[in-house]
């Protein structure tokens, strides 16, 4: 009671400041209407269009910087290794080339009766080329370069030398197989 008393104290004091002016001329059809908005949930939104442009120009330039860490090309091990050594890079075109060509000629040789040992060839072959890669990446990470371009050229020699042994069983199948159907009587 005593706080009621104390309010309507001070507005008797503050009785002939208010502002005397009358709200403009459809006042109550204007809060009326918003009431009513408000309370079906049909307000309308007032954006601050500066606000949602510069959201958009943020969010595009956020997209731009992520694409840019994350599709940042890192040079390949190849050209890693050709800045470390141009000579290594040279040697493993050249028995990169000698190896697939030696693969195509065995895939040609393929037949039923060499296709289990041509298959067990190149399952081998993907594990030499494993380790390869593996040799050269401790060339790029400074391992000792000597030694690692040594074993990534015997890597190639035993690819080499693997596919020319099975090349040559591949033969000795073919001729096994030619000289039975020759000494085959009907």
């Amino acid at each position: 009671m005593k706080e009621d008393e104390n309010i309507e104290a001070l507005f008797e004091s503050l009785a002939g400041s208010f502002d005397g002016e009358s709200p403009r001329e459809g006042h109550r059809d204007r809060f009326l209407s918003r009431l009513q908005e408000e309370a079906t949930g049909r307000t309308k939104r007032r954006d601050n269009p500066w606000w949602r442009n510069l959201s958009i120009a943020a969010t595009i330039a956020l997209l731009l910087a992520s694409s840019v860490f994350l599709f940042r090309s890192e040079p390949s091990l190849e050209s890693q290794v050709a800045e470390i050594s141009p000579q290594a890079s040279e040697t493993t075109r050249h028995f990169a080339g000698l190896v697939s060509l030696q693969i195509r000629e065995l895939e040609q040789m393929s037949t039923p009766e060499t296709k289990p040992l041509i298959d067990d060839t190149l399952t081998q072959l993907e594990l030499l080329d494993t380790d390869y890669k593996k040799l050269e990446r401790d060339l790029i990470q400074g391992g000792d370069s000597k030694l690692i371009l040594s074993a990534m050229i015997t890597n190639f020699q035993t690819r080499i030398d693997l596919l020319r042994e099975v090349m040559e069983r591949v033969e000795e199948v073919k001729q096994f197989k030619n000289e039975n159907y020759e000494n085959t009587t009907i």
